[in-house]
């Protein structure tokens, strides 16, 4: 007789890519979108696009997206690619869904500074969240998946690798507000994740010793 092994992706794993996904998708729309900043991935790639083709961010983020599922299904393997996807779809979803009803006639946050640090902070959580579980939101975070898995760097510092290019390349064509106030987010983003990451498998530690002491 043969014996099966079942591969089981727990719940609440997916919960906090729910959670994750919405509050990503969430900064992008509300802060990093309106004023035209650039984090790095590929919603930073979508706003230099943006310029030049005819299609709203939003479109441009699922097409890019789409070609890096692929890329993770055949690079980091069958478990972490689902979560991956999933979070992806979600983030995607939920970024089509929030421009059409969260429609604005100018920016939440003028201050491109501001909303570049609210807007990073925000998106470092929800990447952090999804990075504890093994997930993403897409882009580029499946590239620093992929440098994480066959170098150990820390998965902020392989975002910041990737990222920095991304900005430096969008602020030649955007300005130099826009290319500083990029910067200041792409910096609260990248440390903020692994800090975001620390902290939580910290909290898990400490849940995990309490049961046991029970």
């Amino acid at each position: 007789m043969k014996s099966t092994k079942k591969t089981h992706f727990p719940i609440w794993e997916y919960i906090l890519i729910l959670i994750g996904g919405f509050l990503y998708a969430f900064s992008t729309v509300v802060f990093i979108f309106p004023n035209g900043l650039l984090l790095g991935g590929t919603s930073g790639i979508s706003v230099i696009l943006t310029s030049i083709l005819p299609f709203s961010p939003g479109i441009i983020l699922m097409i890019i997206n789409f070609a890096l599922i692929v890329l993770a299904f055949a690079i980091l393997g069958k478990g972490m690619a689902i979560k991956t996807l999933v979070g992806s779809v979600l983030t995607t979803v939920f970024v089509g869904a929030l421009e059409k009803c969260l429609s604005f006639e100018k920016a939440v946050m003028p201050n491109p500074y501001i909303s570049a640090f609210i807007g990073a902070a925000i998106i470092a959580v929800a990447s952090g969240i999804m990075f504890f579980v093994d997930s993403s939101s897409g882009g580029t975070d499946i590239i620093a998946l992929i440098v994480k898995k066959f170098s150990g760097i820390q998965i902020g510092k392989a975002l910041l690798i990737t990222d920095i290019l991304i900005v430096l390349i969008g602020g030649w064509f955007l300005g130099i507000t826009l290319l500083i106030s990029s910067v200041v987010g792409l910096l609260v983003k990248t440390l903020g994740i692994d800090f975001v990451i620390s902290i939580i498998k910290k909290f898990r530690s400490k849940v995990e010793e309490e049961k046991n002491d029970c």
